[in-house]
Order: structure tokens, then sequence, then C-alpha cells
């Protein structure tokens, strides 16, 4: 099937579903995660992902109200209500049939970042980390990823509540790495008061899934779904999506 034709088909899947859901409002959960969704300056949602979302809206002539709530909670509301989205989750094997997977939003790589001038650390591979102490946030899938790879709490792996509280641990040196995507360091950094030039990645960790969706739980429509879906694909397909990345230096 020619693309032609695959946008042919995206084009009537929106105009047959989305004239029936138009008063439909639908909630998209997240993080503070500069750049791919934060509070911008104006105290509206801004980012890589918000704007996809903004791109999604005008596409379906759906309505999206974009709140920040912690991870753990995010994950909750999305699992166990109809209609709320988590805006970027990874498809782990242990989530793969609790969500809907609307469609994948952005793709990034995993690394073990410590401080620079830690010059007593030299590893090459995950194994070689396990000496040491790697942080993540509670309930990412980075924390089931260490686990499952040997890491234990109160022995070589700390978990934190928010990424302020992660970076001061770094700093501190109580703990010596992070597992991130290293993307969204910079900006994330310099709002609790940090420089990236003093971190710098030690491996990167080529098994970890790096692909993030768009996720709902099953008590959502499958028409929704099957709306948002056909809007991705729409934008992908028409230059919007690479615009925005473009636009946002991703």
């Amino acid at each position: 099937m020619n693309n032609i034709v695959k946008q042919a088909i995206v084009a009537l899947l929106l105009f047959v579903f989305s004239w029936a859901s138009y008063a439909q409002q639908l909630r998209f959960v997240t993080e503070d995660l500069p750049p791919f969704h934060f509070m911008g300056a104006d105290n509206k949602p801004a980012g890589a992902l918000v704007d996809v979302i903004e791109a999604l809206m005008i596409k379906t002539q759906l309505s999206a109200q974009i709140e920040f709530i912690p991870f753990a909670r995010s994950y909750d509301l999305a699992l166990n209500n109809k209609d709320i989205f988590m805006l970027s989750l990874m498809k782990s094997t242990d989530r793969k049939d609790l969500f809907q997977w609307v469609g994948q939003i952005f793709k990034s790589k995993a690394f073990l970042v410590g401080l620079r001038n830690r010059e007593d650390i030299n590893i090459s591979n995950i194994e070689e980390a396990k000496s040491f102490v790697v942080g993540t946030i509670r309930g990412y899938h980075s924390e089931q990823y260490l686990k499952n790879t040997g890491f234990l709490e109160q022995k070589n792996l700390h978990l934190s509540v928010s990424y302020k509280h992660m970076w001061s641990m770094l700093f501190e040196q109580r703990i010596d790495f992070i597992l991130t995507n290293f993307i969204s360091v910079d900006r994330e950094m310099k709002s609790i008061g940090f420089n990236k030039d003093d971190i710098k990645p030690f491996i990167e960790l080529h098994d970890f899934p790096g692909d993030l969706f768009i996720a709902t739980g099953l008590k959502t429509a499958d028409k929704t779904v099957t709306i948002l879906s056909a809007a991705l694909q729409q934008i992908k397909a028409d230059g919007t999506y690479k615009n925005i990345m473009d636009k946002w230096g991703l």
C-alpha cells in the first residue's frame, strides 16, 4: 500500500469518527519534563510533545486539557479511568496489556550519566555499574529495568520521587549514576540550579526501550483511540510532526 492510499485511509477515518466526538474533552496527564512537556513562562503547557497533542486536537476537532501530575499518579489515573491519556509512556512487556497504545510519540536513547569529575569511575557496561549506586524516578520503567538487570534497593539502586531530589543526590555524590535519556537534561538541570557541563554519559544502554507512546487505559472507547491514532499517523505523513521536532531541536 503506497503512502497516498495510506493517507487517504487515515483522512477517511478522521472524517468518519471525529464528527460525532467534537464535544468530547480528553485529559492528557504528564510530569514536568522539558523540552517534551513543561509549564511555560505564560503559565501554560509548552514543549515538543505538547505541540504534538495540540496538532492532534486540530486534526480531530477534539478538545484536550493537559495537566502536570507526578508520574505515579498519572499512571494510576490513566490506567483506571476513561479518556485520560499519558502523554508519553514507555511500552514495556508488563504494561503492554494494561493500556491501549495510540501510537509512538517519540524515540530516545538511554544512558547512565554521572559527574564529569568522577575520575574514580571507569565502566564499560551495565554489569560493571552494579558496583556503584544508580538513581532513577520511582515508578518509571527504568526502575523495573534496573531491578530486572539485578539492581537492588538499599544496595545499588536509589529511587527518587522528583528530578530535583534525584539530581541533588548525584551532585552530593550520594549516588553515582542517573539513568536518563540525556535529551531533557539541560533544561531540567537549569530549572533546579545545576550545570549540564558538570555531567557526562558514561555508557549507553542499548537494550533499554526508548519508544514513548501516547497511552490510555482499557476503559477509554476504542473509537477515541482510533481517532487519535489516525491523526497521529496523518501529522507524521504530512510533515507536521517533523516540523515540531525540528522546532524543538529534537
